[in-house]
């Protein structure tokens, strides 16, 4: 049977399209060798010099190449753009005198076509760490924009699909024209790539520019609630912009000064190394501690090497936090009139009456004004007397999230006394066994009950000191020694505190007691020799005293070291070494040690080797400090 000219018109125009298309490859098409002269090959461009009509495509029926030198346009194709199967415009090898013309070769197996944005990315993210770049991203959007913290540089996040790839570009965005924002979709030229603990990132950018703004991030953003991989795919989550719901699940810890983290505990994930950062003053805005549970609905997945964790900049991006009621911790007479309450989260000043209606005492003890402040209410009384009170206060009063006080709701405490001061004297954090040994100077007498001695930031959980003092009266220039480790072979005859003399527990019995100093005993295991801060702080929690230490003149700082540091420069107890104030947060690694008295490791591995001891100044620097031979309850040369 004959085939009508619509058969061979819809054979021909199928099969160029076919082949005008081609695959979407790199590799390119066979193309390149022509036709023959009778009309073409398998293997050749559009068609022979006599395949078809000479409308058929270009004259010769195709390119003599066929197509493209690399096989094809990149949208692929045999012969010429509109050739093919001995062209299609105007009949090449359609026409029956012509035959089929040139085939067009395999051209359709074309070029590359470009490059998705989200593959754009990950071929920055595969690019070894290096400079003198020129990567492409072209139609990524910003998806979060970070300001500098702490050592943490400033910069933005690109994702162009909520699978991700994402991209931290490490570029304050303020140094960029325009200055990229949330929703912007724009293109640059990554200049420069490096990896910052475990997290790729770009460190220098060109040719910024902004397609579109106002974008919603909304589809980008993973929910990881339940997600069970962001260990194991944590390449794949980094730099993404997630939610999450979940609980915290330990107690807050520096994690790179000015921020924190803590455990984060999820549907889908119970590990120490998920662990939730932010700054910490949203978590003190919020009073995020351990047992809290949190909805954040827009965060991004940092990381630190091998642990992940997902972050906040701003309290905005937590949308819910529920926390356990809030329960007065402590009572302390803070004058003759007036009595400070410490709770366990902070308050809301504006749910504290200021009439102090809300807090009642025994013994004929009344409130006339209250005012909140963090964790603390001030109670203003009528005269107090030598006695013990008890406070009670109402539920009406409120944590920042508007929960009530729950139980416990009373405290007592002392009717009001001067406090001593104290003044810390001589350190040995070298002492074999962990015996360690710090001696405090009273500087002015009083009483001492409540006060807490602290290594750090005083986080037991990581073995650093935290002690509080019985109930202790003393006078001026009276020692106090304290005894890290009270226990086992440090604790010969197991002495407990002495709190009403000197020598209450004689040496002759208690053989590490001194009886010219009030020993006290500790339950650490012993002072850390790298790098330290104490601090002593009276009953009402302000700082006293504090120094920080080291074992060298340079080098690396723990974080808790730094976190101490900070709070003993902001409460101006500790300064340059040439005697002037520091700025924020620059007590860090070399600055810290390099203004840090020396010499932790450099002490004896006995008591009666050399220590660390004060001279007669206090200038709040490491010039107040020498290694010299120690004086164990007696006061230090010159003082």
């Amino acid at each position: 049977m004959r085939s009508s000219p619509l058969y061979y018109f819809l054979f021909a125009f199928v099969f160029a399209f076919a082949s005008a298309c081609g695959d979407d490859t790199s590799t390119g098409g066979n193309g390149g060798s022509g036709g023959s002269d009778t009309g073409g090959s398998d293997t050749g461009g559009g068609g022979s010099n006599n395949g078809g009509s000479p409308q058929g495509g270009s004259p010769q029926g195709g390119s003599p190449q066929g197509g493209s030198p690399q096989g094809g346009a990149p949208q692929g194709g045999g012969g010429s753009e509109e050739g093919g199967f001995g062209g299609v415009a105007d009949g090449g090898g359609g026409a029956a005198q012509g035959g089929n013309g040139g085939n067009g070769g395999d051209g359709g197996m074309g070029g590359a076509g470009p490059q998705t944005p989200s593959e754009q990315i990950a071929a920055v993210l595969a690019t070894p760490d290096g400079t003198g770049l020129t990567l492409a991203i072209d139609g990524a959007l910003v998806t979060y924009v970070k300001p500098v913290l702490g050592q943490d540089p400033a910069g933005f996040f690109l994702q162009a699909e909520q699978a991700g790839p994402a991209l931290f570009v490490a570029v304050d965005p303020a140094t960029l024209s325009p200055v990229p924002a949330v929703g912007d979709e724009l293109s640059l030229t990554v200049e420069a790539v490096a990896t910052n603990a475990g997290l790729k990132q770009a460190t220098a950018v060109s040719g910024l520019n902004v397609a579109t703004s106002g974008n919603s991030i909304a589809p980008l953003v993973t929910d990881v609630t339940t997600a069970t991989d962001l260990l194991t795919n944590l390449d794949g989550y980094a730099g993404r912009v997630i939610s999450f719901d979940g609980e915290i699940d330990s107690a807050f810890t520096g994690a790179g000064a000015p921020q924190v983290a803590a455990k984060l505990l999820t549907t889908g994930m119970d590990d120490a190394d998920v662990r939730f950062r932010l700054p910490e003053t949203v978590r003190a805005q919020l009073d995020l501690q351990e047992g809290c549970l949190v909805a954040v609905d827009y965060g991004v997945m940092w990381r630190f090497n091998d642990a992940a964790q997902p972050s906040i900049v701003n309290a905005s991006d937590i949308v819910d936090a529920i926390c356990d009621s809030p329960t007065v911790t402590n009572a302390v007479a803070a004058s003759g009139t007036s009595v400070q309450i410490t709770f366990s989260r902070q308050i809301d000043p504006a749910s504290v009456m200021a009439n102090g209606s809300q807090f009642t005492f025994d013994n004929g003890l009344t409130a006339s004004a209250a005012t909140a402040s963090g964790n603390t209410v001030t109670v203003t009384t009528s005269a107090q007397s030598n006695l013990t009170y008890t406070v009670t206060v109402a539920g009406t009063v409120e944590d920042t999230l508007g929960t009530g006080v729950g139980s416990p709701d009373t405290a007592t405490f002392s009717g009001f006394v001067t406090p001593a001061v104290l003044q810390i004297n001589e350190i040995n954090a070298n002492i074999t066994g962990g015996c360690d040994l710090i001696e405090l100077r009273v500087v002015s007498a009083g009483v001492a009950t409540g006060f807490t001695l602290t290594e750090r930031t005083g986080n037991t959980a990581n073995d650093e000191l935290t002690t509080a003092f019985p109930a202790l009266t003393v006078a001026a220039n009276d020692i106090i020694l304290v005894h890290i480790l009270g226990q086992g072979a440090c604790n010969p005859g197991g002495s407990t505190n002495e709190t009403t003399s000197k020598n209450q527990q004689p040496a002759a019995t208690f053989t590490a007691n001194v009886d010219t100093a009030w020993d006290l005993y500790a339950t650490d295991n012993g002072l850390t020799n790298t790098d330290n801060v104490l601090i002593i702080r009276d009953g009402l929690g302000s700082i006293q005293d504090a120094v920080l230490l080291s074992d060298d003149a340079t080098g690396t700082s723990a974080v808790a070291s730094e976190t101490a540091a900070e709070q003993a420069r902001a409460a101006g107890q500790w300064l340059l070494a040439n005697g002037t104030p520091a700025a924020m947060n620059f007590f860090v690694d070399d600055d810290f040690s390099a203004n840090a008295a020396l010499d932790l490791n450099g002490t004896a591995t006995t008591r009666a080797g050399n220590s660390i001891v004060r001279g007669t100044a206090d200038t709040h620097t490491k010039n107040d400090w020498s290694v010299a031979a120690s004086t164990w309850g007696a006061l230090n040369p010159g003082q």
